[in-house]
């Protein structure tokens, strides 16, 4: 549930709360020439191997309630408190969703009323300083992959490829990072899982909006059963200079949305205006 995040990270970088600014270009680096491998290297046992990446995230998809229960919610409307830590601003969001599509809004003083939404693959954001986007290229793709409720139960949705590239011991407990890679558009997303419990602990990615990106590490917690499924109903987004924290209040599952809010403003004529005619006239009656 990261759409809300995504929301709020567009309108601090057009405040100028965070700077995007340019995306920075990789350094190249340099080819080193190719050696063969010794006998000893060859015969590496196969127990230090990396776990495999689909198992590790199937796991997380199981602790999360299962596939089946997953697959089960249709639609959801949910309610959050937004913060901005260390700088006195609070404020709130609300979701609706169905299937893909979706609306949402978060209303923060000093910024105003943000909203933002999707529908048959058209995203966009409203919001007082750049007014109405429609979304496009990998700013698109990644608010794409905010439609998801559980990024390891769909990662096939946006990704391609799926590679463990670390594990790891800390003060005891045991970590793994996966890393999801989609080819065509070049976005990846780090999971940090806690095998302990088989929960993603912290995701990262890089945040792109029309003024740049940004790098953003997400920290999740206070996990909640919600109708025999698993969600982190506290999400920390450190953007280097800002900290946003979400926090869930209110989540409703396989509820009725209303659907006309999901489109491009504008886009769509009014829902009177789509009635009939008859319809119509018998209403003026």
């Amino acid at each position: 549930m990261r759409r809300l995040q995504v929301l709020c990270l567009t309108a601090l970088m057009a405040l100028g709360g965070c700077d995007g600014g340019e995306a920075k270009k990789a350094e190249a680096t340099k080819a080193t020439p190719a050696t063969e491998a010794k006998p000893a290297e060859a015969a590496t046992p196969a127990a230090n191997a990396m776990p495999d990446a689909a198992e590790l995230l199937a796991k997380v998809v199981e602790a999360s309630g299962g596939a089946a229960k997953l697959d089960e919610i249709k639609s959801f409307y949910q309610e959050m408190q937004v913060e901005i830590l260390g700088a006195g601003i609070s404020g709130a969001g609300k979701t609706w969703s169905k299937g893909d599509d979706f609306y949402l809004e978060i209303t923060l003083p000093g910024v105003g009323v943000s909203t933002g939404g999707g529908k048959a693959g058209k995203l966009w954001t409203l919001d007082p300083i750049q007014g109405l986007r429609e979304l496009t290229g990998k700013e698109a793709a990644m608010a794409e992959m905010g439609t998801s409720l559980n990024i390891a139960h769909d990662w096939k949705r946006f990704f391609d490829k799926a590679e463990t590239t670390k594990v790891e011991e800390v003060a005891g407990k045991k970590f793994a990072e996966v890393t999801l890679t989609a080819s065509k558009s070049g976005n990846s997303v780090t999971l940090r899982i806690d095998l302990g419990d088989n929960r993603v602990v912290t995701q990262r990615l890089k945040q792109f909006s029309s003024m740049g990106e940004i790098p953003v590490e997400v920290t999740l917690s206070d996990y909640r059963e919600q109708d025999g499924v698993w969600f982190a109903f506290e999400q920390v987004a450190d953007m280097k200079l800002q900290k946003l924290k979400t926090t869930t209040t209110k989540l409703e599952l396989n509820v009725p949305v209303d659907e006309t809010k999901f489109a491009v403003p504008g886009s769509e004529p009014p829902a009177d205006a789509k009635a009939p005619a008859d319809a119509k006239t018998d209403a003026k009656k």
